[in-house]
């Protein structure tokens, strides 16, 4: 689940269950999201999208024309521009570690201490208060990027329903809090997910669910030819595998942390993360193999996320700063992209360079206002519920 204001900062296991790491790993993929974002506003139409292997050499070429530094300063531009070309993999991050976040809660409880409306009402007193304030804030900021007129659909958004009509409400308002319609689902599904996956063990649930998944997508996208925000993440069931995969992993980080964390940060674990990344990839094509390319993706870059934030957050104080973006996720995804997109149309004239430079500004801007955000609003509600 994104990460709230009360986790503990350490590398090691936390007294709440949380590691350093993967709130770095969650901080790395909501950075990248809203460079994304940012870089879609400034050079959608400018720069090749993707920049990939047939392209990258035009754009290189294009770029040193009026580069100080020609071909090698262009070069290490368009190698940054197509890393965040791919931010929108992030998502698929996140879907995984909040499989992760609610199993592994409850596995080193033991299993649920109270009801499961208990859970709902702390969980979800947790999602939406941020949540409606980011809708108030964006009714009245000067300095965003909203496309659609206020109608029934900013009541239908206020609750959460994100997901029909599909084509009217998926994207509304703010396209990426389409994510939190997939989570509420996920949510809702999740007590009967954990029992399954206690009756059935890990590695049986885990294959269940991933031929559910595939399957469905499968389904939706090339049998019926539903509108693909379905696949995306407007039916619970194509988002799945990424969510059971993480739902796995916490169960054995919980039953064994510290031989499930040795395998992962081992070069086979590496490796085996570099394959399945690798492998989606590829399969992110206008087939059948589509079915199975999110999942392949979430898992080989999660693996791969996991070893880059453990080595960064042994250099001082950035790991501790990548790790504050992950405590705070949840409110830097809310409330990022309406004002990237801004710094992102107004960065247009400039050079790829100057964008990176500015947008990166902007980042710790717009992170600085949402923690403050969350942080009262965390307060409040407790203080609330107390």
């Amino acid at each position: 689940m994104f990460a709230t204001q009360s986790s503990i900062l350490q590398t090691g296991n936390s007294s709440t269950g949380r590691f350093q790491w993967l709130d770095s790993v969650r901080g790395i993929a909501v950075i990248w999201i809203a460079l994304f974002h940012c870089l879609l506003s400034y050079g959608g139409e400018s720069l090749p999208w993707p920049i990939w292997f047939d392209s990258f050499s035009g754009f290189v070429q294009q770029c040193a024309q009026g580069a100080a530094f020609g071909n090698y300063s262009c070069a290490v531009e368009g190698i940054i521009a197509a890393i965040i070309q791919r931010g929108a993999l992030g998502v698929g991050v996140f879907i995984l570690f909040s499989g992760f976040g609610l199993t592994y809660s409850l596995v080193k409880r033991g299993g649920f201490e109270t009801s499961w409306a208990v859970w709902y009402r702390r969980h979800l007193t947790r999602l939406f208060p941020v949540y409606w304030l980011a809708h108030l804030v964006f009714l009245v900021s000067p300095f965003a990027v909203l496309n659609d007129p206020i109608d029934y659909r900013f009541l239908l958004s206020l609750l959460g329903e994100r997901v029909y009509p599909v084509d009217k409400m998926f994207f509304y308002f703010v396209p990426a809090w389409w994510f939190l319609g997939l989570l509420i689902q996920l949510y809702i599904v999740f007590p009967l997910l954990f029992k399954l996956m206690q009756r059935l063990g890990w590695v049986k649930y885990l294959g269940l669910c991933i031929l559910l998944c595939a399957g469905t997508r499968y389904v939706l996208t090339f049998v019926v030819e539903a509108n693909g925000y379905y696949a995306m993440g407007a039916f619970f069931v194509c988002r799945l595998w990424e969510f059971a995969a993480g739902m796995a992993l916490g169960k054995l980080m919980g039953e064994t942390p510290e031989g499930t964390l040795g395998r992962l940060l081992s070069w086979k674990g590496f490796f085996a993360g570099a394959i399945l990344c690798t492998l989606g990839v590829v399969t992110n094509r206008p087939d059948f193999l589509y079915s199975f390319s999110d999942g392949l993706m979430a898992m080989g870059l999660s693996v791969i996320l996991i070893h880059v934030a453990y080595r960064l957050d042994r250099i001082p104080g950035l790991g501790r700063c990548l790790a504050w973006g992950g405590v705070y996720s949840y409110s830097i995804y809310l409330f990022h992209q309406p004002y990237v997109m801004y710094a992102g149309e107004k960065l247009r004239p400039y050079s790829l360079g100057v964008f990176l430079i500015f947008a990166s500004a902007v980042m710790v801007m717009i992170a600085l206002v949402s923690m403050c955000f969350e942080h009262t609003v965390n307060r409040a509600i407790n203080r609330f519920l107390r």
